[in-house]
């Protein structure tokens, strides 16, 4: 669990760090929103295959394309969240799409990377 902490803080770091400087680039902010959830999404699959879930190498590529599913959907929630705080609501671009990854990290990321990404593999009994 403490892994899976660190690991999601160091990508939600990253991707706020991304997010950031290109919104003070003057990037347009749904633009930023969608480049630093890649980002992040990279470094944190990345993280907890090999360094919090230990995951063997037979299930590499389940993991992967669940991960990336789980993800597309991620950029889309972080997008229209992002959208209805900035666009709609008139909150300031910077808090408003790091308010936005909060909701979408916490409401839909750790759900579905717990439950259906990293879920343990069963041996097969012999």
């Amino acid at each position: 669990m403490v892994r899976a902490q660190v690991s999601t803080g160091i990508a939600t770091g990253l991707e706020w760090l991304l997010m950031t400087g290109l919104l003070l680039a003057h990037v347009h902010y749904l633009n930023a929103v969608v480049a630093g959830a890649i980002l992040g999404a990279a470094i944190d699959f990345s993280l907890k295959r090999w360094w919090v879930f230990s995951a063997g190498p037979g299930i590499f590529g389940t993991q992967a394309v669940r991960y990336t599913l789980v993800s597309t959907a991620s950029v889309g929630l972080n997008a229209a969240a992002a959208y209805g705080l900035v666009g709609v609501a008139g909150a300031p671009p910077l808090p408003g799409v790091i308010l936005a990854s909060i909701f979408v990290g916490v409401g839909w990321n750790y759900p579905m990377h717990r439950f259906f990404v990293y879920v343990p593999v069963s041996s097969p009994t012999t």
